[in-house]
């Protein structure tokens, strides 16, 4: 064990030693020189960064978040814009249907009228057919006595003609009459 210690002894002089030569920093394990131009070097690095690559993302960003904002505005119009044309569909479609029972209805009605207006005019043709063919009736059956009369007429004069003609007794000349009638009829 008293090795061990000696060796840690040893390097407890090691560090002290290293302790004065470079300071506080050197307990830690930083050597001030590099440590400095490390700093000088990141400071470059930062200042470069900066000025090349975050100062063109930066705006880049920026522009895309413009973007996306002028892009969302843009969407909350055609949103409010479908919206609206939604509601004007809406309307336009009652306002149709409205108008369409108005004209069902409306044609509903003319066409009852007219049909109506038909059967009132049909009933008016049949009574004036049947009117007309009861005087047309009326009026054969007139001329229909008057031909008779005229037959009966002249048959009785063509009995007259044979009953004078022959001379005959009244047997005679009422069989003669009765065969002329029959022979008319």
């Amino acid at each position: 064990m008293s090795q061990e210690i000696q060796n840690a002894a040893v390097a407890v002089q090691e560090v002290a030693h290293v302790a004065e030569a470079t300071g506080g920093l050197g307990t830690l394990g930083i050597n001030l020189k590099i440590f400095l131009a490390q700093l000088v070097n990141f400071l470059v690095v930062l200042l470069v960064l900066r000025k090349w690559a975050y100062g063109p993302i930066i705006k880049m960003l920026d522009k895309r978040s413009e973007k996306i904002e002028q892009s969302m505005k843009h969407a909350d119009e055609i949103e409010k814009r479908m919206e609206s044309t939604r509601h004007e569909q809406k309307d336009i479609l009652k306002l149709a249907k409205t108008e369409a029972v108005k004209i069902i209805e409306t044609a509903r009605t003319q066409s009852e009228k007219q049909s109506e207006k038909m059967i009132t005019n049909a009933k008016n043709e049949v009574q004036q057919v049947v009117q007309k063919g009861k005087i047309q009736l009326q009026t054969e059956k007139t001329q229909m006595i008057q031909d008779v009369k005229k037959e009966i007429a002249q048959i009785a004069v063509e009995a007259s003609k044979k009953i004078l003609e022959d001379a005959i007794d009244e047997k005679k000349s009422q069989k003669i009459a009765e065969d002329v009638v029959e022979k008319a009829v």
